[in-house]
């Protein structure tokens, strides 16, 4: 199923679902009716297992139905599936849940839930948009997209994405909680994380705004810049054939220092990947598979070219250390 477009009404029921079982409101017959819709076909319970899988009520911090306002809430929508997801939807943006707001960080796992295109943890794929268009979604990244003749919008909600505007196309707006982008025919990769918003333009000619800049700045290509709480920061000239190079499933290094060569390739696989304070500020040249970090390919090389080893707790818990 992860190289197959998930049916938008397919992944909404499933969402209800979860919605609805984890209220406290189904009775047995509900049960029952989930099963059989789980049953109905593969693609049912593929869905079901992928929605299920973000565990939309197992986040720290993210008691989605604790309080008893949204409960009441939820129970008044009836079980007409359109309005219990405008209800959650409503509710998030109102913050009725357990202290999570629908732009809070709490939030991230249920609009990722929601999103139009998503990728798990060490997941890169490629669509093809109405127009011919290039979407990329790198490791663990969410994204919703409405791609009309009249408009043209993507909302990155998490991680990082490529978008490739065919030349012909309209005008496109893209957004991320710090910035909104605007371009014609543009190519550009946007990477969003706790520290910001990275833009950085391969091609054509990007309109970069924030909410904390009054004037918006023109980014060229072979440019990048960074937007955050600071606002708009000045811009760079990049490599773009090395800015790009995680499009190739490669990861390149340029001593770079090991904690933070950790930190690129803990992206793409499942469980801690760290190292001690001792050797955090070695340096590491070298270009590392992405498609390889879950086999330990990548750490054998560090090891290899560093004065470290490799302490493995279990394999999602695994250390760094000074010989």
């Amino acid at each position: 199923m992860s190289g197959v477009s998930v049916n938008p009404r397919v992944r909404d029921m499933a969402i209800d679902w979860i919605v609805r079982m984890q209220s406290g409101l189904m009775g047995a017959a509900d049960h029952q009716a989930l099963q059989q819709w789980r049953q109905a076909s593969a693609e049912h319970e593929c869905v079901w297992q992928r929605v299920s899988s973000l565990a939309l009520l197992l986040q720290p911090g993210a008691a989605l139905l604790s309080d008893a306002t949204a409960r009441r809430a939820l129970e008044s929508a009836g079980a007409d599936p359109q309005q219990r997801r405008q209800l959650l939807k409503c509710l998030l943006a109102l913050g009725l849940f357990g202290g999570v707001s629908w732009q809070g960080a709490q939030s991230t796992v249920v609009r990722t839930a929601l999103a139009t295109y998503r990728t798990t943890t060490g997941e890169r794929r490629q669509w093809r948009l109405a127009d011919g268009t290039s979407l990329w979604l790198n490791t663990a990244s969410a994204a919703n997209v409405e791609w009309r003749e009249d408009q043209r919008h993507v909302q990155l909600i998490e991680g990082e994405l490529a978008l490739n505007a065919q030349a012909e196309s309209g005008s496109v707006q893209l957004v991320t909680p710090d910035a909104v982008l605007r371009g014609r025919g543009a190519s550009l990769l946007v990477r969003h994380d706790r520290q910001g918003t990275q833009v950085t333009v391969l091609r054509g000619l990007v309109q970069v705004n924030s909410p904390y800049n009054r004037a918006p700045l023109l980014l060229e290509g072979g440019w990048r810049t960074r937007v955050d709480a600071g606002g708009i920061h000045p811009a760079s000239l990049t490599d773009v054939f090395l800015a790009q190079a995680w499009l190739r499933g490669i990861l390149p290094a340029e001593r770079m220092r090991l904690d933070a060569l950790l930190a690129e390739l803990s992206r793409y696989r499942p469980g801690i990947l760290r190292c001690s304070e001792q050797v955090a500020a070695l340096r590491v040249t070298g270009s590392f598979q992405l498609d390889d970090t879950d086999t330990d390919a990548a750490l054998a090389l560090v090891a290899h070219a560093l004065p470290v080893r490799i302490e493995r707790r279990t394999r999602y818990w695994v250390t760094v250390v000074a010989v």
